[in-house]
C-alpha cells in the first residue's frame, strides 16, 4: 500500500494498516544494519523521542535493549556516549525517566518550571531550610565545586530516621529518607542540575550549564502551548497513528492538554484525523505514516515504547501486556522479567529471561506462544533471536526450562 495519499477528510484505516504504521513509526520493519555506529544510535533515539530508563538488570538495562530490538547487536557504549561525551541526548522526565534528544530540552522547560513551583517542592524546601538552615544552598554549591557527583558522595547526605519505615535497608526506597537525595532530585526536576551520566545505575549530578550544550541553552524558551504542540506532534510521529490517550501517555501529558494540542495540529494541517477499524476512539495520523508490510523479529523490553500504553497494545496486537516483576512469585502467570516476542507484524509469544553472568548463560525460564499461534511455527525464529541476544550479552550458552507451551520446541 505504501505511503498514504493526502486527502482532506478523515482517513479510514484497517486494523492491519494501524499495526503496520505503528511498527514502522517505532523503527521496526527496516532490516537491521550490518554495522551500527553512533549516527545510527542517535538517529534512532531522535525518532523515538524517548528511551525509557529502568533500574532492573536481571537481563540487561532496558534502554540498551530498546536499541538492540531495532538495530540488532551493537556496542552498548554507543548509547552511553550519546549522553557523555557526545551530549546528543539528555536525561529527564519524558515517559518516566528517559533519554531524550537534547534538542527537546527547550520544549521541556515548562515542565521544569512546573516542578520548581510545585507546592510539594516548595513545602519541602521550607521544611529543610527550617531544620537545616543553608543546606539547600550548600548542596548546590557542592555540585558546582565537585560535580559530577553521586548522591552518596555528598559530604552530608542528611539521612533521616528510618526506624518507623516498613522498607528494608537493602531497598532503594531507603533513599526516600535522605534530604540530600531529595534535594538533588528536586534540583534535577527543576532543571537546576542535570544528569551528567550514570555510574552503575546511579545518577551523576552536575550543573545544567556543564551538561546541556551551550547552543541548546541559548535557544529561546517557547511558550507553553508551543512546547506542548511540539511534544504532541512528535508523539504522533513516533506512534504513527494513535488515540488521544496514546499520545498523552507518550510524554505523560495531561489528557485535556493533549486533546487541545491535537485539535490545533489538525486545524493547522500538521496531523490527519483518522478512524481505525475496531477502535472506539478517534485517531490521529502522522501525514508521513507508512503502511508497507513489516517483517520484524525482535525481543522487546517490558519498558519498550511500543508497549507503553497497554490498551494500545491490545488494540494493535490483541496482546495483553503484563509486567509481573512486582507480583508475588506464586501469583505470576508468565514470570519475573518477561519479554514479548515480535515476529512479522505481530506479537506472537513471550519469554521469561535472565542472564546468569557467573555461568555465562542466558536462561529461558519460560516461553509461551499466544493462544492463536502454533508454537512449532515460531520456535526456530525465537531460537535464532535468543542465540543472537546471548551472543550480544557475551553469554556462552542458552538453557531452556520446560515451562510454557513454547519451551519444548526451542
Amino acid at each position: 500500500m505504501g505511503r498514504l495519499a493526502a486527502v482532506p477528510d478523515r482517513v479510514e484505516l484497517s486494523d492491519g494498516d494501524a499495526r503496520r504504521i505503528g511498527l514502522r513509526a517505532q523503527g521496526f520493519g527496516v532490516a537491521r544494519p550490518a554495522r551500527v555506529d553512533r549516527r545510527r544510535v542517535r538517529k534512532l533515539v531522535a525518532s523515538l523521542g524517548a528511551v525509557q530508563l529502568d533500574a532492573v538488570n536481571v537481563l540487561v538495562r532496558s534502554h540498551y535493549l530498546t536499541v538492540y530490538s531495532r538495530l540488532g547487536p551493537y556496542p552498548r557504549r554507543l548509547l552511553d556516549e550519546q549522553l557523555d561525551p557526545d551530549r546528543a541526548v539528555f536525561e529527564y522526565w519524558g515517559h518516566a525517566a528517559s533519554l531524550l534528544p537534547v534538542e527537546f530540552q527547550p520544549a521541556l522547560r515548562w515542565r521544569m518550571t512546573s516542578y520548581a513551583e510545585h507546592k510539594n517542592w516548595l513545602a519541602f524546601r521550607e521544611r529543610v531550610e527550617r531544620e537545616r538552615p543553608g543546606y539547600l544552598a550548600a548542596v548546590e554549591r557542592e555540585v558546582a565545586e565537585r560535580g559530577p557527583i553521586r548522591f552518596g558522595e555528598l559530604s552530608d547526605p542528611a539521612r533521616r530516621d528510618r526506624s518507623d519505615t516498613k522498607y528494608a535497608a537493602s531497598s532503594v526506597l531507603w533513599e526516600r529518607f535522605s534530604d540530600g537525595k531529595s534535594v538533588l532530585e528536586g534540583l534535577f526536576n527543576a532543571g537546576r542540575v542535570s544528569a551528567a551520566g550514570r555510574r552503575g545505575f546511579e545518577r551523576l549530578f552536575d550543573l545544567t550549564e556543564r551538561v546541556i550544550p551551550a547552543e541548546i541553552l541559548a535557544l529561546p524558551t517557547p511558550p507553553v502551548e508551543e512546547a506542548q504542540r511540539f511534544l504532541v506532534q512528535h508523539a504522533v510521529r513516533a506512534l504513527g497513528v494513535a488515540s488521544a490517550r496514546d499520545v498523552a501517555d507518550y510524554f505523560r501529558l495531561p489528557a485535556v492538554v493533549t486533546r487541545a494540542r491535537l485539535r490545533e495540529l489538525v486545524d493547522g494541517g500538521e496531523l490527519r484525523p483518522a478512524a481505525v477499524h475496531g477502535w472506539n476512539e478517534p485517531a490521529y495520523l502522522d501525514p508521513g505514516a507508512d503502511t508497507r508490510p513489516v517483517e520484524a523479529r525482535a525481543l522487546l523490553s517490558p519498558f519498550d515504547s511500543l508497549l507503553w500504553e497497554r490498551s494500545r497494545v491490545e488494540r494493535l496486537f490483541g496482546f495483553r501486556h503484563s509486567f509481573e516483576l512486582y507480583v508475588k512469585p506464586a501469583k505470576r502467570e508468565y514470570g519475573y522479567y518477561v519479554l514479548p516476542f515480535l515476529l512479522g507484524d505481530n506479537l506472537v509469544a513471550r519469554v521469561d529471561l535472565s542472564a546468569d553472568r557467573t555461568q555465562g548463560t542466558l536462561r529461558v525460564l519460560g516461553a509461551y506462544a499466544e493462544p492463536s499461534v502454533n508454537p512449532k511455527t515460531i520456535a526456530a525464529d525465537l531460537t535464532t533471536e535468543l542465540n543472537t541476544l546471548a551472543t550480544w550479552l557475551d553469554l556462552e550458552k542458552t538453557t531452556v526450562t520446560p515451562r510454557g507451551n513454547l519451551a519444548p520446541h526451542l
